[in-house]
């Protein structure tokens, strides 16, 4: 996923695990490839810093109304 697709309150899905995640902060320098991007899981209380080439957008029927969807 592109970086500059990535906003706040964005779900996506986790391909090194296969779960679902909110992201809560802005995509941060990490490589001039890589930016790290700041994801809360759903159903849990664990965040993480994932690379955004591992995060990928949920259809847009699942996302939260503010960006479209109806979740």
């Amino acid at each position: 996923m592109k970086a500059s697709d990535i906003k706040l309150g964005l779900r996506v899905r986790v391909a090194t695990n296969g779960m679902n995640a909110l992201v809560v902060g802005e995509p941060e320098y990490y490589t001039p490839r890589a930016k790290l991007v700041r994801i809360k899981y759903e159903n849990s209380t664990r965040y993480e810093y994932m690379i955004n080439k591992n995060l990928t957008a949920l259809p847009k029927e699942d996302q939260y109304p503010a960006h479209g969807g109806t979740h």
